[in-house]
């Protein structure tokens, strides 16, 4: 007899918490409550280190615990992948991981501020199907925000049981609910009070990404007029398409989603007339998952489902 396990997946974005709790019983996933929290100030690389914030996130933590299973101690957590150094690079085919970890510390070296020792570092080496290279991809995380992050927790009634950035758990995510149109190129947008974050996917896995400011050309960036955003968006996801095809292989991106907080409604409408060969829709992250919800959970997958990919993500 395989035994229920109740997780808990906790997203810390720039401004709010997401929480998403779900059972799990012989692999399949019912979603049972959703959880969203203002949080009292940014949490950006201002408040590392700031004393008296981590208390007041830990209540916001505990306070919400009420929504969700007795049963819980741990959390999955993942957050803003802003708060992470990043880097792709292609590598041959079938390179060893061991190989692939001294060309990170090559580039680690060019790239880091503050030694080395005061960072944690992780990578992942995707290989795609017909493609002239594989692509790796590193984080480097300095050991300050994951001690901000733990202490936190530490003062709240949930153990840390994994901590990853939202990049890697939205991917999961999308690839979980939206697994039959990922085939090729892809592409996920993903919009928060930071800025914009695109994402290129092949055959479904990691590519290559990039973060757009909060601040373009002097103007915050979900300020802009709708057309010009998307003008913007689309010359950024132009320029990663062609890294896609100089380093892995010729590609068409045929499908775009769009998902966290998405500045205006007709947004999709504005990218369809510059891009009418293009299928693009709002990331559905619960559409394949089983969920027992109340109205107000259910209230905030109706309203705004797609902020929650990577929360979601946490507990796939």
């Amino acid at each position: 007899m395989v035994k229920e396990i109740v997780k808990l997946g906790i997203s810390i974005g720039h401004d709010k918490l997401f929480f998403v709790e779900a059972e799990e019983w012989n692999g399949k996933i019912n979603v049972t409550s959703l959880v969203q929290v203002a949080l009292p100030k940014s949490f950006d690389f201002t408040i590392i280190g700031d004393q008296e914030y981590i208390p007041q996130i830990s209540k916001l933590i505990d306070s919400s615990l009420d929504n969700f299973s007795k049963a819980i101690s741990g959390a999955n957590v993942c957050i803003d992948r802003r708060l992470a150094l990043k880097k792709h690079f292609a590598v041959d085919k079938g390179l060893a991981d061991s190989d692939v970890r001294k060309h990170i510390e090559w580039e680690l070296e060019q790239l880091l501020v503050a030694p080395r020792d005061e960072y944690n570092v992780d990578f992942v080496h995707n290989t795609y199907y017909d493609s002239k290279k594989d692509i790796v991809v590193f984080a480097a995380l300095r050991k300050a925000i994951i001690i901000f992050v733990r202490e936190i927790f530490q003062k709240s009634r949930l153990a840390i049981n994994m901590l990853d950035l939202d990049l890697f758990a939205s991917i999961r995510a999308l690839n979980a609910a939206h697994a039959d149109h990922l085939s090729g190129a892809t592409a996920l947008i993903e919009f928060a009070p930071a800025g914009v974050n695109i994402t290129c996917l092949l055959d479904g896995h990691y590519a290559i990404s990039k973060e757009l400011p909060t601040t373009i050309d002097g103007k915050k960036f979900d300020s802009l007029p709708i057309d010009e955003l998307v003008l913007l968006i689309n010359n950024e996801l132009q320029k990663l398409t062609e890294n896609v095809e100089e380093n892995l292989r010729a590609v068409e991106v045929g499908r775009v989603f769009l998902g966290g907080e998405i500045p205006d409604k007709f947004i999709l409408d504005e990218f369809q007339k510059i891009r009418p060969d293009v299928t693009l829709q709002r990331v559905d992250p619960f559409r394949d998952v089983h969920k027992q919800l109340n109205i107000e959970s259910q209230k905030l997958i109706d309203d705004h489902g797609e902020q929650f990919i990577s929360c979601l993500g946490m507990i796939l």
